[in-house]
């Protein structure tokens, strides 16, 4: 197999802002709403926090969530109203070379220290996610610390997601969470008024394709996500940045918004910048993917303090306050994290011979197993164009599909054909390499949205002579 090409990036990040929320007193009849919007009285600011993914070479997400966590304490959110979804093998795992310290940048501060996290390990999962948004305390009861969004028709809710992404999915450790999932979720929380405003961070790849002609434009929600629907996100502080860590330490959107808040601790001109001030200076200085925005764009000029609060006043600064920001990154695509950095690794004259070894034995080995599950897609799209040849006109090829705007309808059929590729040849969720091929699979259930009714033998056919688990293919 050709080794991989990396791609090494410098990028400049700034950003930030913080600014007070007036809501309504009270909410006597619903006819005084729009006369009460300025009155003193402050709704409940709800923040779930999740990194979706585990194993070192995904370090960045947690690192990103540990952060966050930090400066939400900072900004006063009370933890009580802090819900975190981690899988907490980073913090002391055998490749940490600071044991029980997570950083976000290189010498930067320990973002572990003091967090809380509610649900861990195994019970980090797409559909316990819904229910913490959604409230469902009684689903709960028995996971983790039970904690679910309280929210009521005054609350606002924060939801930070950091983790892998394909078209129209956000990964977990051990499942996918799809696009139409997320928008049920968010249709039932603005139903049933468990909010009044929404905001949402994702750091994914292809994250537009969440909600790009989904996401609703009249429901007090708004998401910014780190690349639009057919682009990567980006690693960053990676390669001789990380130093004994060995893996990117970070998300470029991610450290982009939260460094900038780190050295603006207490700065009324940052502190009334709105959501959209905010995101024209990501747009700025995150120039490797695209930075979107959907949904309800009335929420983008609200202040960003809305929904994760602000210093009010300090006498000095708190050590998370002085972390600095570091202008020119290493960056590496999010997809090519893993290889890029075991490749450089390999250059590095620190390994003993033993070592270097293992690590070609190791991508060896992956190059291997990405050849198996190339061949398994390519064999599923070619029965297919075979049986309906007019379809790669539309489609694309297998090499270059093209990228079709996914709707809403299409995804019983596109989770139906991903569910026969996890019983008979692979679990895609164990493997993030598949990902890269996904957008042949959305493309033809956005063709067709019954076209998955001809997938149970195909599938099994294109898999009846792979090798039995294949995991952590990247």
């Amino acid at each position: 197999m050709g080794t991989l090409k990396c791609v090494v990036s410098l990028a400049l990040l700034v950003i930030g802002s913080f600014a007070a929320v007036h809501v309504p007193k009270q909410r006597d009849v619903l006819k005084e709403i729009a006369e009460v919007e300025n009155s003193v009285h402050v709704g409940k600011k709800w923040v779930v926090l999740v990194a979706g993914s585990h194993r070192w070479s995904n370090y960045r997400h947690q690192a990103d969530i540990c952060h966050a966590y930090q400066i939400m304490l900072r900004n006063n959110i009370p933890k009580k109203n802090i819900i975190t979804m981690m899988y907490d093998d980073i913090a002391y795992n055998p490749n940490n070379p600071t044991p029980g310290v997570i950083i976000n940048q290189p010498n930067g501060t320990n973002v572990y220290e003091g967090v809380e996290i509610d649900y861990k390990g195994d019970d980090v999962t797409p559909a316990h996610f819904l229910k913490i948004i959604l409230g469902d305390k009684e689903g709960m009861k028995s996971v983790g610390t039970g904690r679910v969004v309280e929210g009521g028709a005054w609350d606002t809710i924060f939801i930070n997601f950091a983790d892998h992404g394909g078209s129209g999915v956000l990964c977990f450790p051990n499942g996918y969470l799809y696009a139409d999932q997320l928008n049920d979720a968010l249709n039932t929380a603005f139903e049933t008024a468990r909010y009044k405003k929404m905001l949402l961070y994702i750091e994914a790849c292809e994250s537009g394709s969440i909600f790009e002609g989904i996401l609703s434009d009249d429901m007090n929600i708004l998401a910014v996500t780190a690349a639009g629907p057919r682009e990567n996100s980006w690693g960053c502080y990676c390669y001789s940045e990380s130093g004994d860590y060995a893996t990117c330490l970070g998300d470029l959107f991610s450290v982009t918004w939260m460094e900038d808040i780190d050295k603006t601790f207490f700065d009324s001109i940052m502190r009334k910048k709105s959501i959209f001030n905010d995101y024209n200076e990501i747009r700025q200085h995150v120039t490797l993917s695209n930075i979107m925005v959907y949904g309800d764009f009335d929420i983008g000029y609200e202040k960003l303090s809305t929904f994760i609060g602000y210093q009010k006043k300090i006498d000095k600064p708190s050590v998370m306050s002085l972390s600095k920001t570091i202008q020119n990154k290493m960056t590496v695509s999010s997809h090519d994290v893993s290889k890029c950095t075991m490749e450089y690794a390999l250059a590095s004259k620190k390994l003993t011979n033993l070592r270097k070894q293992e690590l070609q034995i190791e991508l060896q080995k992956n190059d291997e197993m990405r050849f198996v599950i190339d061949n398994v897609f390519r064999e599923i799209y070619l029965s297919v164009v075979k049986l309906r040849p007019k379809i790669m006109s539309d489609i694309g090829t297998f090499d270059k599909p093209e990228f079709l705007k996914l709707s809403l309808d299409m995804f019983p059929c596109y989770r139906s054909i991903v569910n026969k590729i996890n019983e008979n040849c692979f679990l895609v969720s164990q493997n993030s390499y598949v990902l890269k091929r996904l957008r042949i699979i959305s493309n033809l259930c956005v063709i067709d949205k019954n076209i998955h009714g001809m997938f149970s033998n195909l599938v099994f056919k294109s898999c009846s002579r792979i090798p039995k688990n294949i995991v952590n293919v990247f």
